[in-house]
């Protein structure tokens, strides 16, 4: 399970004027409204806390909740307990599930005690099963010196290593040199304190998972990967679509055209399922590579005019635009360009060439091309780790569409909807991060606003404001492309999706799951269901 969690990419990005107001609670201090916001945002605050005042003390069962609420979020789970047993005085399930999870324990006298307030060491012993149990290795962490703080001699034993690793992470940071641990902890200390090791728990998994991606990359035999193509690299590789040629390569060079045509037969045969074979017939004068001369067979790829067709020459980037473009119409995707893409806006579209225009307005479109700063640098050299990356988007997108739609189907036209949807889905495996508005990562809301704007259309940005702005629907008439919401806390919107159809959608998950596919019907999402609008209603 461990290795399975390290393999997600986590971290924390705040960005706190995305996050709803905290006007339903009372007595809220300046110094805590953030974390509040932040943690009401998430979805990680149970319907206790909903309209509390934020000086009283926090209860064990309501510090329980939380916790719960947290740890569903990070593992990617729906909490329910084998048993309810445990306690002699509640049969409270999250209270139940923490306790399976080794989060809370309860008393010699088999009493778990969910009213009585909770004391800061009973708060950081907490915290700190929390972070073990989501596996985050407290073990890699330095136990901070206590020596500053003049009460530590109130700490129990049972609470004095996780005293330590709060204070080593900055979860708590004492009042004047103390620690005060047998105090009790208020609604908004706790809640503060409860946010900063979320977002611990998270640059750590990040940290973690960014050095295994890049072991594991170098490890594979390529280096020259830049951060930003690791992802993409990794996945080609896995999919079978980085040919031999490639091995051992530097992935910052320039690609080659016969490269780059063994990349584009491997992904048609990934695709079609079919093993198609060259003729056997040499179509060029100046090479007899099987991969160039099954290309060319195949429609992707052609040659110049003097008869050759250069393969150890430099892919240019719009060269490398066509290419994709002939894979697309090669696998019946009906759409060869795209009215809604200007060139134009780009520093240097006047030099894309007539004949790749076309081709460099449907990559846009679909996502696979973005600009480097307002740049397409169409008569640059494409290095192999921006084919690798840019062709895996294309080939993402595409084979979505193409899963849409049956065997011997005839489409003439693809519609707005339609790529929007195979769009959306090509992002499946990306990571979450709390305010992420793509294109590397996102939240919830900030994924389905990324979606709608690449076709232009644009709305608010949390969650709760997105649900008002689009036509609500019921459940029943769900289209593809309408915006799902659900509620973690039971009283509201938490968590936004884009529907698929057949009880089908894509969202931003977690932080352990990404970008995902769930389904409506069944399990969590289908308990949590809120309610639907539709945002494109012409």
């Amino acid at each position: 399970m461990k290795k399975r969690i390290l393999s997600f990419v986590l971290c924390v990005c705040i960005l706190l004027s995305v996050v709803p107001s905290v006007s339903a609670y009372s007595n809220l201090s300046s110094w805590a409204k953030e974390s509040v916001q932040a943690m009401e945002s998430l979805g990680f605050l149970p319907e206790a806390l909903a309209d509390a005042d934020m000086t009283r003390n926090i209860t064990r069962g309501e510090m329980c909740k939380m916790a719960v609420l947290v740890f569903e979020h990070l593992m990617g789970g729906y909490a329910y307990p084998a048993s309810t047993d445990y306690f002699k005085d509640t049969t409270d399930p999250d209270i139940c599930y923490a306790y399976e999870q080794g989060i809370i324990s309860g008393y010699d006298d088999g009493t778990f005690r969910a009213n009585q307030q909770l004391t800061r060491q009973e708060f950081f012993k907490i915290t700190y099963n929390l972070m073990g149990s989501a596996y985050c290795d407290v073990n890699t962490i330095t136990p901070a010196s206590l020596d500053s703080f003049s009460d530590t001699d109130k700490l129990y034993d049972y609470a004095v290593k996780p005293t330590q690793i709060m204070v080593a992470i900055g979860v708590v940071k004492g009042d004047g040199g103390k620690l005060n641990p047998r105090d009790y902890t208020s609604c908004q200390e706790a809640i503060l304190m409860f946010f900063r090791s979320y977002q611990y728990m998270c640059d750590w998994f990040n940290a973690q998972s960014e050095e295994d991606k890049i072991i594991q990359s170098y490890a594979q035999g390529y280096s020259g990967i830049s951060d930003w193509a690791i992802r993409e690299v990794m996945e080609m590789d896995d999919n079978g679509m980085i040919p031999s040629c490639l091995d051992n390569s530097n992935m910052s060079l320039p690609i080659t055209r016969a490269q780059m045509c063994s990349i584009a037969v491997l992904a048609y045969k990934k695709a079609t399922g079919e093993d198609p074979q060259p003729s056997g017939s040499n179509h060029f004068t100046d090479s007899s590579d099987p991969d160039v001369n099954l290309a060319y067979e195949l429609g992707i790829v052609g040659g110049f005019e003097d008869g050759s067709f250069a393969p150890n020459s430099s892919l240019t980037r719009e060269q490398f635009f066509k290419i994709m473009a002939n894979f697309m119409a090669v696998l019946n995707y009906p759409r060869t360009d795209s009215n809604a893409i200007s060139l134009g806006t780009y520093n240097d579209g006047s030099k894309v060439g007539d004949w790749a225009k076309a081709p460099t307005r449907l990559m846009i479109y679909i996502g696979a091309v973005r600009g480097d700063g307002k740049k397409l640098n169409p008569k640059s050299e494409t290095s192999i780790q921006e084919a690798v990356a840019i062709f895996l988007r294309c080939y993402n997108f595409t084979t979505n569409w193409i899963a849409e739609h049956p065997d011997g189907e005839e489409i003439v036209e693809s519609t707005m909807m339609e790529d929007l949807v195979a769009f959306a889905k090509s992002f499946v495996g990306y990571p979450y991060v709390y305010g992420g508005n793509g294109p590397s990562c996102f939240d919830c809301s900030g994924f389905v606003l990324y979606v709608y704007k690449h076709f232009g259309y644009s709305f608010s940005r949390g969650a709760q404001e997105q649900y008002r702005d689009g036509v609500h629907i019921d459940k029943a008439d769900l289209m593809p492309g309408d915006l799902v919401f659900f509620s973690g806390n039971g009283y509201a919107i938490t968590h936004v999706g884009l529907y698929l159809g057949e009880g089908n959608f894509i969202h931003a998950s977690n932080p352990t799951r990404g970008v995902v596919i769930d389904t409506l019907w069944s399990g969590y999402y289908s308990s949590h269901y809120w309610s639907a609008c539709r945002i494109v209603t012409d």
